[in-house]
């Protein structure tokens, strides 16, 4: 009768372990794919913010003969580069808290759907329960990767803007002795 019981367990159990790993593989898919975001969006902030400065620099060096002019330039680029920075900072962690709350949200759920299994009584409330949660979860999933992909586009747009500033900035010194 014991090995019946354990047997019975084992066969309840495994549907449960189941859908704890596809929760969880579902979760570090989710993490994955917005991290892999967030990086690129960083990436291109920084090779975007690289180039702005660079070509600012080199721009009011060409622009300004004095050294009062360059210098007071250059610094106003060093600040947007930190602003920049902040910002990238900030907006990163808010992400890094966004994903943190989709992980524990997640977690929560699958136990919350561990504990419905355990009360079923037949294996086929079971697989309807866990297939709910795997169609639940895809949902989320695609619905978060999205979420955190608009979130490091936005971040992206919003470090790079004081540098494009910075830029704006040069080219209208640049063109004005030009124009006259």
């Amino acid at each position: 009768m014991t090995t019946k019981k354990t047997a019975a367990t084992n066969k309840m159990t495994q549907p449960v372990e189941a859908a704890m790993a596809a929760s969880k593989e579902t979760v570090e898919t989710v993490v994955k794919a917005s991290t892999e975001a967030a990086t690129k969006g960083y990436e291109k902030a920084v090779a975007m913010s690289k180039e702005h400065v660079d070509a600012a620099v080199k721009a009011g060096n060409d622009a300004y003969k004095g050294y009062e002019d360059v210098a007071s330039y250059n610094k106003e680029n060093v600040e947007a580069v930190m602003v920049a920075g902040s910002t990238f900072m900030s907006g990163f962690q808010e992400m890094n808290k966004a994903f943190y709350s989709l992980a524990q949200a997640s977690m929560e759920d699958s136990v919350a759907a561990t504990k419905k299994m355990m009360a079923c009584k037949s294996f086929n409330d079971v697989f309807a329960i866990q297939s709910d949660l795997a169609k639940t979860n895809y949902e989320k999933a695609l619905a978060e990767s999205r979420k955190f992909s608009d979130m490091g586009v936005k971040l992206a747009e919003e470090a790079v803007s004081p540098i494009a500033g910075r830029v704006t900035v040069t080219v209208e010194k640049i063109t004005k002795p030009l124009a006259a």
